[in-house]
């Protein structure tokens, strides 16, 4: 339970720097100079698809802007051709099955069974950390020298929160 919770925490934790849920990779491809036909998305896709060779099947199209034409695939991808450079841009998306899992779990995706075992691991938690600290007596308590570190324990957090 705490490897799932910290494992998660820290992929949520830095989603602004990777996407925990899904590997994107992106293939750029820099197409010549040449004729688009914009009026009709069947025959641009086929001049798309001399450019791309990896057997996909189209799920969806549109233009995003009128120099952007976008292409979702069915195998987990799209592809995106700019007009203006000519350049398409193939992006291939897979799932990260193990991350997904712990990732539901830890943001409460999914039964309410869960959001109770884990509201209870959590109250749990919370009772180990305050009852530690009455357990042990005489000089390894944690109110002699190792005040401290219980202190530091309140302060760190409590300056994150108001810093």
């Amino acid at each position: 339970m705490v490897l799932v919770f910290a494992v998660s925490g820290i992929a949520v934790n830095h989603k602004d720097d990777w996407n925990p849920n899904y590997q994107v990779t992106h293939k750029r491809i820099q197409a010549p100079i040449t004729k688009w036909h914009e009026t009709s998305d069947e025959i641009l896709l086929s001049q798309i698809f001399n450019y791309i060779d990896e057997g996909v099947e189209v799920k969806a199209t549109y233009w995003a802007s009128p120099t952007q034409f976008k292409v979702f695939l069915k195998n987990d991808g799209n592809i995106t051709l700019n007009l203006d450079n000519h350049q398409l841009i193939f992006e291939h998306i897979e799932a990260r099955p193990v991350f997904q899992a712990i990732n539901r779990l830890h943001l409460n995706e999914t039964h309410q069974a869960w959001i109770v075992f884990s509201d209870l691991f959590a109250g749990l938690l919370i009772f180990l950390a305050i009852s530690a600290l009455f357990m042990v007596k005489g000089k390894y308590s944690p109110w002699g020298r190792r005040a401290i570190l219980v202190a530091f324990g309140f302060i760190i957090p409590l300056g994150f929160i108001y810093w």
